[in-house]
């Protein structure tokens, strides 16, 4: 790609970004390539099988699935009307998890991805409210009850709302020295806490979304737009991170830790399917410095003193053309593009030579109506899992795969777009079975890509 000026490159990153925090319209990507669909029906049957300890989950998270949060930076965003919607109840998961869990290990799922709300622990600075402890505790049994492998995201999106208030004085959230000690200190407390509970953490959910969304474009909180800012935010998260992992490993050195960055799988070219993909991404850019064991990558300056990932974890969504990143819309219009987790998986193993773990893939539409690009939920599950399947096949090794989402849930300021294997009726909170569920049901169940799912759906968009 050519180098291009201040001014186009500032547009280009803002729109690039806006992606992850919104959605963008990338244009004819009309499905899985013909000759992939080919070469996979030609493949055994047995090679359609996964491993036996395949980690097959979803991926939730507290403020969007909870509710009740008072005390959180999103509640003060939302209490000053910064969002489309009010939260409300959210999915009333803090009631209602029982049922929750066994809506997934109804499916077959042995894993379950959920997030503890830092500001419901702490909601002042130095309190930890007891009960807060407690529904966590009875959360992870639940979930252990159930034959599922929790998956433990420390912080995603949230944090309690006194880090904006730095002791310190200054600039608070993530441009302060102070937010890396306390996440460091949260992290330490969280670890010993639940350790015996957790093998899998994720530290920070995505934190080259939550970097450009809320201090590069300002739609997120704490809603800037300054370049700096954004810079060192996203400076402080790297930090914070790599001291969460000495936390945890400090408490359970064997557990596993890692940080889940939303892939901006980025296309160079206006072909439909031209896969060469460009290397300057924010995703990339965040693992490679949280890697220096490969010192080749990055400048060592910016580098952590030690690699600070046990797995790579990452979140897969979608694809797009530089050309078409102008076109802007929403989640129900991002580009399908299975081969996508293919190359990002392959690429990720290439660079890094870590397990793998997809910590989100999803699929939305706009409230009940179908997508206007012909993709159906089933054949997306059916499309991106065999892609998968294939960068295992060529000695990639994936811990599991967490679909986004098990419910249709509150997507930071909206209830429009609907990711959930199980739809919610929002007056009465009702959970209903969608045909996706039905698909990622049996594939879990067989541990394995079904034959007659193969016929059905591979290579087409319904």
């Amino acid at each position: 790609m050519k180098r291009m000026n201040r001014p186009a490159l500032t547009l280009f990153a803002s729109l690039f970004f806006l992606s992850g925090c919104s959605a963008l319209n990338f244009g004819n990507i009309d499905g899985p390539s013909r000759d992939f669909s080919l070469r996979l029906k030609a493949v055994p049957g047995a090679e359609t099988s996964f491993p036996s300890n395949f980690l097959w989950g979803v991926a939730t998270a507290g403020y969007q699935y909870e509710g009740g949060d008072t005390t959180s930076n999103w509640a003060v965003w939302e209490k000053e009307k910064k969002t489309a919607q009010p939260i409300g109840l959210a999915d009333d998961s803090w009631r209602r998890y029982e049922e929750d869990l066994d809506l997934a290990r109804n499916l077959g799922l042995n894993s379950y991805r959920l997030s503890i709300e830092w500001a419901k622990i702490e909601p002042r600075r130095g309190l930890i409210d007891q009960d807060a402890v407690k529904h966590y505790h009875d959360l992870l049994a639940a979930v252990h009850a159930r034959g599922m492998e929790p998956v433990v995201t420390l912080l995603h999106f949230t944090y309690p709302a006194w880090l904006d208030s730095p002791l310190s004085g200054g600039t608070g959230g993530w441009e302060s020295d102070e937010t890396v000690s306390e996440f460091r200190r949260y992290a330490a407390w969280a670890s010993k806490e639940y350790g015996a509970q957790i093998r899998y953490w994720l530290t920070i959910n995505e934190p080259n979304t939550v970097g450009p969304c809320g201090y590069l474009l300002g739609v997120h909180p704490p809603g800037k737009h300054n370049p700096l800012a954004f810079a060192s935010a996203m400076d402080h998260m790297a930090r914070a991170h790599a001291a969460a992992y000495d936390a945890i490993h400090a408490s359970d050195p064997d557990s596993m830790v890692s940080i889940n960055p939303f892939v901006y799988h980025l296309r160079q070219g206006g072909s439909q399917y031209q896969t060469d993909s460009i290397d300057e991404k924010s995703d990339q850019d965040f693992l490679d410095r949280l890697t220096p064991h490969r010192n080749d990558l990055l400048d060592s300056s910016k580098q952590t003193s030690k690699r600070t990932l046990d797995f790579v974890a990452f979140d897969y969504y979608y694809s797009c053309s530089v050309l078409d990143l102008y076109k802007v819309a929403s989640w129900w219009k991002w580009p399908i593009y299975p081969e996508g987790l293919y190359e990002v998986s392959k690429k990720y193993y290439d660079r890094y030579r870590l397990p793998l773990m997809v910590a989100e893939n999803g699929f939305a539409t706009e409230a009940d109506n179908p997508r206007g690009d012909g993709w159906n939920r089933e054949a997306f599950l059916v499309n991106h899992l065999a892609q998968l399947k294939r960068a295992m096949q060529e000695g990639v090794p994936v811990l599991g795969y967490m679909h986004w989402s098990l419910l249709d849930n509150y997507e930071w300021g909206t209830y429009d777009p609907k990711f959930g294997l199980y739809g919610v009726d929002r007056s009465t909170l009702r959970r209903f079975k969608t045909p996706g569920a039905t698909v990622y049901e049996a594939i879990a169940k067989a541990n394995r890509l079904p034959g007659d799912l193969l016929s059905r759906y591979l290579g087409k968009k319904n």
